[in-house]
């Protein structure tokens, strides 16, 4: 009785020594729609460190008509016009995530996965980008029954949040 007591001691020491992760993981029954809503869901954390490359105008042009298109249900221009700023400029990861995040809505899962990867690998690694680059890989791959382990998610999603030292 006594071994069980100190097991049970040990076990509940470990077990408030342990590290709980801080963001949560994704249910696995969404629409495209409702994974668009979690994607897009991914702010800016007030004091996190953020890197953007300048932006051409002709493609920030492109790209926020693209994405009028889309909010008045115009799909087809959407695609359209991200892939007339991809033309000019192949690696720009705002617009290759915006393509993959169409993607998803239109349910071309292999399309999603692949422009959400282009994304990352050409982004900062940072911020809410990083964090829609993840999550959507995340339900890209689930929708082909492969998708990231809960706890390998969570800490990708938490590496993309950099927060500067304190200053004294």
């Amino acid at each position: 009785m006594k071994r069980l007591a100190t097991m049970l001691g040990l076990a509940l020491v470990l077990a408030a020594c342990s590290r709980t992760e801080t963001t949560t993981v994704p249910a696995s029954d969404l629409s495209p729609e409702q994974m668009l809503d979690k994607i897009r869901a991914q702010p800016e954390v007030g004091n996190e460190v953020v890197f953007q490359a300048l932006a051409d105008e002709a493609i920030v042009d492109l790209h926020t008509d693209a994405l009028a298109a889309e909010a008045g249900g115009d799909y087809a221009l959407a695609e359209k016009l991200l892939d007339q700023a991809l033309q000019m400029n192949p690696s720009d990861p705002q617009v290759l995530q915006s393509r993959a995040e169409l993607a998803i809505r239109n349910q071309h899962w292999m399309l999603a996965e692949q422009y959400a990867q282009r994304s990352f690998d050409s982004g900062a690694k940072l911020g809410s980008l990083c964090r829609r680059n993840w999550l959507t890989l995340h339900y890209a791959r689930m929708a082909q029954g492969r998708s990231l382990p809960p706890p390998q998610l969570a800490k990708n999603l938490n590496e993309c949040t950099l927060v500067p030292p304190a200053r004294l």
